[in-house]
This record gives structure tokens, sequence and C-alpha cells, in this order.
């Protein structure tokens, strides 16, 4: 990808965070044209470009939570021994059959991000259990839609992006993350139904949520691979409570618009 491409992204997204995040109290979607979910779609492409198949899809439901009606909240954030504040929310997902899931029940994944200056900080945590060990590699798909023999126990995976001025993406090959239900269940607000995501049932919920993960920096931004003597970073956050949404898919491979 170039330079001047990544250059563009970082603008939308920081438009997108300018017209959004700072106002966490208002549904993101209740804006028309959602920037920031918009800007979501455009960082899952490059990362399925990427060949990060997972990242791409956390990051698309990501957007397609927003799109749903999902609200941020403030999240408390120790990066590298720097006091850092984020928004982020919460997003579960699971299918109406199990033969067509790509992740194991009960999968959520926390998404987390920040702007200062040109510098757009995303950090990214999924599991399929209240807490778990984060460990490398990355990816822990199962090998086809409804195959579960990968236990959902095998650990956390954790990812950590800078783009902008910085441009760096980091992979969790140590610690521990917890991302429970604190079950509040109340109905996802989409501004209309022309606007609600076709064939995804949504609920709003809230997690708890806390984390000590060790990242390390792969050898280039858009690489997997990691440096033997691979710089490192951690990043703490204490037991907070965060916003959230659960998503029931009625289709396979749902995109950030639904079905």
């Amino acid at each position: 990808m170039t330079r001047y491409r990544w250059t563009i992204l970082a603008v939308l997204f920081l438009a997108g965070l300018s017209a959004c995040v700072d106002s966490p109290s208002e549904p993101l979607a209740a804006v028309e044209n959602n920037p920031l979910a918009t800007s979501l779609d455009a960082l899952a492409d490059d990362q399925m470009t990427a060949n990060d198949v997972e990242r791409s899809e956390d990051l698309r439901w990501a957007a397609l939570a927003l799109r749903a009606g999902v609200t941020p909240s403030v999240l408390q954030v120790t990066n590298n021994g720097k006091a850092e504040v984020y928004d982020a929310f919460v997003h579960g997902v699971t299918w109406v059959s199990l033969t067509q899931s790509l992740r194991p029940p009960s999968h959520r994944t926390l998404v987390a991000w920040r702007r200062t200056a040109d510098v757009l900080q995303v950090l990214l945590v999924g599991m399929s259990m209240d807490s778990a060990t984060v460990m490398h590699p990355l990816s822990m798909r199962p090998a086809a839609p409804g195959d579960l023999s990968q236990s959902p126990v095998a650990g956390a995976a954790a990812a950590y992006f800078e783009r902008g001025t910085s441009n760096s993406s980091w992979l969790g090959v140590g610690g521990f993350a917890r991302v429970a239900e604190h079950p509040h269940p109340a109905t996802c607000q989409a501004p209309n139904d022309v606007d609600r995501p076709s064939g995804v049932t949504c609920q709003l919920t809230r997690y708890g949520v806390a984390l000590n993960v060790l990242f390390a920096r792969t050898r280039h931004r858009d690489s997997r691979e990691l440096e033997q003597n691979a710089i490192t970073r951690r990043v703490v956050v204490p037991n907070q409570v965060v916003d959230g949404v659960k998503l029931l898919f009625d289709c396979a491979s749902p995109a950030s618009r639904g079905c």
C-alpha cells in the first residue's frame, strides 16, 4: 500500500473520530453517514490485504456494531508506562446456526481507539471466554465454518496499531485479558429500518474489562512476523466496565452492513 493511501486513511479516520468520539454519550449510529464506521471498514480492508483475516473481521464487525447503535465508553489505559484515555466498546458475536460459525460461541472483542495530533492508536483484544492468557500466533480460526475443534480456551488474541505520522503494528505475545459480560440488556437504537443492519439481531449490554498485555512490534506495518529481538511494549487496563453489543448473525459471513 502506498504512503499516500495511508495518509488519506489516517485523515479519514481522524475526521471520523473528531465527528464522533467527542460526544460518546450519543449513539454513533444516530449519524446517517457514520465516518468512524467507514474508517473502520477501510482499516478492515487493509488488514485483509495483509492476510490478517481475524483482525479484519474484528474491525468490520466493530463498524457493524456502530451502525447498530452501540455507544462507546471512556477507557483508562496505561501504554508503556504512559497514562492514556481511549474510547471503547465490546462487540460479542454468535451465529444462529453452528454450521455457519466462523468463531467459537460467545466470541467477544474489545475495540479501543484514541487520537493525538496526527497519530491514531487502535487496540483490539478478542477471546471466547471471560478471561484468558494472551498468546501468539494471533490467528485461531477454525479450519472451516462449523469446525469448533480448536478449543476456545486456547487464549486471547491481541493487536495494537499506530497510524499517521507513526506507523507500526504490534502483536500480543504474553499477559492476560478479561472481557466478561455484565448483563445489562437494552434495545439497540438504529436510526431507522433502512439503516438497521440486515440479518443481524442486536442487543446492547455491558462488559467488565481488564488487561495486562505484552506486545511485540512486527517487522513492518503490514506484517504479522516478529523480529527475533522485537521491540516490546506493555499495555495495562485496570478493572473497568464499558458498553457493548451482542450481535447474532443469520448468515455465515456478515459484512459491516449486515448479511
